[in-house]
């Protein structure tokens, strides 16, 4: 007797599963797997590459590769960088399809290969599937076909955070300047306190509510991230860590400094910067000139 066709809400929780289970390195199981992955993950994944990427804007790059790329999230957001040749990597022959300068490699990219060499390198959600040997093998290579810019892309969840941490290190250790989100290769002023990451929103499909179960018409992506650079890069700024507290006399931001975590008080009666940071948001940048003001961070200001 055959066993009944999975319905798309049951191959959807089936690839959720795996992927708390940290078992996502194991691919799909079916051509309807891949399927349901790519409808359900592909705008929320496309969210958080623009936000990410808009912290390249104004740079181009003629070149581009992506480790474990899915169906080609990227493709819209490379393309805005002004990218000539794209190179995905993917193992999953399903997920490719025909782009305009697109190259397509069905490999596996923890294969004993040399990655071509590009000008961006990027990992959306592939690296932290990888062991922890495994992140570093791939990075060492990783890190010697990027010619300028390597981005990395995790969920925004602790374990998320952990690998991008063990990244961010590597890279310091091999002379990669950081850009975004923050603008130091000190110590993570989140590490022992919590974990760093951003969060978008999302419009839900009406297949994305009936999976969820829910009736809300969105969803907030929550994710952490990493640009790193061969070339450093000054900016006098620093990074809004958490949903700025905006009361009606004064405004508290926690930023992510070199110093470590602080929080910056604007009280009303500066209503010229009062007025500009009320429309400043959880992962926005502000200037590190106005920030006469800050105080050590503790967690009994908050």
């Amino acid at each position: 007797m055959e066993k009944p066709k999975k319905t798309f809400k049951e191959h959807v929780l089936a690839i959720q599963k795996r992927y708390r289970n940290l078992e996502a390195k194991e691919g799909f199981e079916n051509t309807k797997e891949l399927e349901a992955y790519t409808l359900f993950r592909t705008p929320a994944t496309e969210a958080a590459l623009k936000k990410v990427f808009s912290h390249l804007e104004g740079k181009t790059f003629k070149t581009a590769l992506e480790l474990g790329c899915g169906p080609g999230s990227s493709y819209p957001h490379l393309k805005d960088l002004f990218v000539e040749k794209i190179v995905y990597i993917e193992k999953e022959e399903g997920f490719r399809r025909e782009m305009e300068g697109v190259t397509w490699m069905t490999r596996n990219f923890l294969d004993d290969f040399l990655y071509p060499p590009s000008d961006l390198v990027l990992f959306s959600y592939s690296l932290g599937e990888l062991s922890n040997k495994e992140q570093i093998d791939t990075l060492f290579r990783a890190i010697e076909a990027t010619k300028d810019t390597i981005v990395i892309l995790e969920p925004g969840t602790m374990h998320g955070y952990e690998s991008l941490l063990r990244a961010r290190d590597f890279l310091i250790e091999n002379n990669f300047f950081i850009h975004a989100p923050c603008f130091h290769t000190k110590e993570c002023p989140k590490k022992g306190k919590g974990w760093c990451h951003f969060s978008v929103r999302v419009e839900r499909s009406r297949v994305h509510r009936q999976i969820k179960g829910g009736t809300l018409g969105y969803e907030d992506e929550k994710y952490c991230f990493v640009i790193a650079s061969k070339k450093p890069e000054n900016k006098n700024c620093f990074t809004i860590l958490d949903t700025p507290k905006v009361e009606k006399h004064r405004i508290r931001l926690n930023l992510c400094t070199p110093d470590g975590e602080k929080i910056f008080e604007c009280k009303a009666h500066n209503r010229e910067l009062f007025k500009s940071l009320k429309k400043k948001g959880w992962g926005e940048m502000v200037s590190s000139g106005i920030l006469s003001g800050v105080d050590d961070y503790k967690n009994d200001q908050v």
